[in-house]
């Protein structure tokens, strides 16, 4: 399963998988939880496929009418430094501006350099710290924003 090998390889810092355990990631990668969260209207979420296997995703989440934020994004190891975050990035914001968004959020932790790179190459910027709880574990997050056309 996707979500479980793209935990194992980017571990708990992962966009999306901050603070999470193996059991977490079982009920994440399951068909029902899936199944509801593509079912939600305020949750999108963008694959990257290659040869008919998902290599990476993104999560994007309506936090309001003109608001959104990247909850998740994920490459795996053996297809990055090849353009498929950058590419998966780029149809996720175009996802955004679909839905009538003018701003995007995400929040990588900020000792995860390989995101914060990423993000900054496709116009995030820096926005504030925020030190947040997941489970027993605090982490700090880098607040990003992108503002839309």
């Amino acid at each position: 399963m996707f979500f479980i090998r793209a935990w194992k390889e980017s571990g708990p810092a992962a966009m999306g998988f901050t603070g999470a355990n193996e059991e977490a990631i079982g009920v994440i990668g399951s068909k029902e939880f899936l199944s509801r969260r593509l079912a939600s209207p305020n949750n999108r979420t963008v694959l990257a496929e290659e040869g008919g296997r998902v290599i990476g995703f993104a999560s994007l989440r309506s936090t309001s009418g003109r608001e959104a934020e990247l909850t998740g994004f994920v490459v795996l190891q053996d297809s990055r430094g090849i353009g498929v975050g950058t590419r998966l990035l780029r149809k996720t914001v175009e996802v955004a501006k679909k839905r009538g968004c003018r701003l995007v959020t995400v929040r990588p932790e900020e000792t995860n350099a390989q995101a914060i790179g990423l993000l900054k190459k496709a116009g995030f910027l820096m926005s504030r710290k925020s030190v947040e709880k997941v489970g027993r574990m605090k982490s700090t997050m880098q607040v990003m924003v992108l503002r839309l056309g």
